[in-house]
C-alpha cells in the first residue's frame, strides 16, 4: 500500500515538472522561491507548527531535490542544508547545492553550484506584544560554487537582509498573514553573467506578503511579491509574481525525528520580459534532532 502510494507520489511530481515551462527565472528566484524557504524565513507561532524555529540544543538537515531538472535539464540538483538553533532567539543554517547526470539526456557531470548561508533572529515575545504577533529579521547569502554550468547560475553574490511579520488574522479559521520588506544587494563573480527571464539585473528592493491556511491534511499558501531596481540601483524594473501553492505532510513516513512534505504550486510573473505562467512542485525532507536534554 505504501509502495503504490509513493509511486503516485512520484509521478505526481514528474507530471508537474513535465508540465512546469523551462523557465531558469522562477528555478533561479532569491526571493522565497519555495514554499520551504518561506515558511523558514518567517516568524514562528505555534498554532501552526511551522518549521522554523526549533527549540534550544536542536538541529535539522534538509534537502529538496529539483524534479523539474529529469525532463529540462542534463543534470539533477540536490540541496543539503542544515539548520540549527543557537540561542533561544538566534538561528542559523547552510545549504550546499550539488548537481549530476541524471542519464536521462546528455552527460553534464557533476560537482556543486550553489552556497546559501545566514542567520535568523527572532526575539522572544514580550509581555506587552499581542500573542497573535511575531516578527523576524535576517540575512540571507548566496552565492555560485566552483565553475558550475552556465545554465545553473545568474554569475553573481547575493546578499539578502529581511524584516518579517506574522499575524493572526482569523484564529477560528486557522488563518496567517505574513509579509516581509528586503533588499537584494548583487555583486559580481569570475562567472559571466546569465540572467534569466524576469530577473533583475541589478539591486532591488523586495517586498512580500501572503497568506497561510492549515487544514487537517494539508496546508495552503498564497504569496504575492513585488521586487524594484528604481530605488537601489540607476535600473527602473519592477517584477510581480502570484504564487500559490499547497503543502502535503507525509505522515506515513514521518517518524519523531523525519519529517516529508510535498508542495505543488503555481506561479504568475509579469516583468520586463513580459508575462510568464507555469507549474512547480518539490519534495522536502527534513531530518530533526536534539543534542540536549531540553524538551522540543
Amino acid at each position: 500500500m505504501h509502495c503504490r502510494f509513493l509511486h503516485r507520489l512520484i509521478g505526481m511530481c514528474l507530471a508537474a515538472g513535465l508540465l512546469a515551462p523551462a523557465v531558469r527565472a522562477q528555478d533561479r528566484v532569491t526571493e522565497l522561491s519555495s514554499l520551504g524557504e518561506m515558511l523558514d524565513r518567517i516568524p514562528n507561532l505555534t498554532p501552526f507548527d511551522m518549521p522554523s524555529f526549533l527549540p534550544k540544543g536542536m538541529f535539522h538537515i534538509y534537502s529538496s531535490p529539483h524534479f523539474g531538472d529529469l525532463i529540462h535539464n542534463d543534470y539533477l540538483r540536490v540541496p543539503l542544508g542544515i539548520r540549527a538553533k543557537t540561542s533561544p532567539d538566534v538561528e542559523s543554517y547552510v545549504e550546499v547545492e550539488g548537481y549530476f547526470t541524471h542519464g536521462l539526456r546528455d552527460a553534464a557531470g557533476y560537482g556543486l553550484d550553489r552556497l546559501r548561508t545566514g542567520i535568523k533572529y527572532e526575539p522572544l515575545p514580550a509581555t506587552d506584544w499581542p500573542k497573535e504577533t511575531a516578527w523576524s529579521t535576517g540575512l540571507d547569502f548566496i552565492s555560485p560554487l566552483s565553475r558550475p554550468p552556465t545554465e545553473l547560475s545568474d554569475g553573481h553574490q547575493h546578499t539578502v537582509p529581511y524584516l518579517a511579520k506574522s499575524q493572526l488574522v482569523a484564529p477560528d479559521l486557522k488563518l496567517l498573514g505574513f509579509g516581509s520588506i528586503g533588499a537584494d544587494f548583487l555583486a559580481h563573480t569570475a562567472l559571466p553573467a546569465n540572467f534569466g527571464r524576469n530577473e533583475l539585473h541589478s539591486n532591488a528592493l523586495n517586498l512580500t506578503a501572503g497568506l497561510v491556511r492549515d487544514w487537517k491534511n494539508f496546508r495552503g499558501t498564497l504569496t504575492a511579491s513585488f521586487g524594484t531596481t528604481a530605488l537601489l540601483s540607476d535600473e527602473h524594473h519592477q517584477v510581480f509574481g502570484l504564487r500559490p501553492a499547497v503543502g502535503f505532510p507525509l505522515t506515513r513516513w514521518q517518524g519523531k525525528r523525519t519529517r516529508l512534505m510535498v508542495a505543488l504550486g503555481a506561479y504568475t510573473v509579469w516583468g520586463p520580459d513580459g508575462h510568464e505562467l507555469g507549474v512547480s512542485t518539490s519534495l522536502r525532507v527534513d531530518f530533526i534532532y536534539k543534542t540536549s536534554g531540553e524538551k522540543r
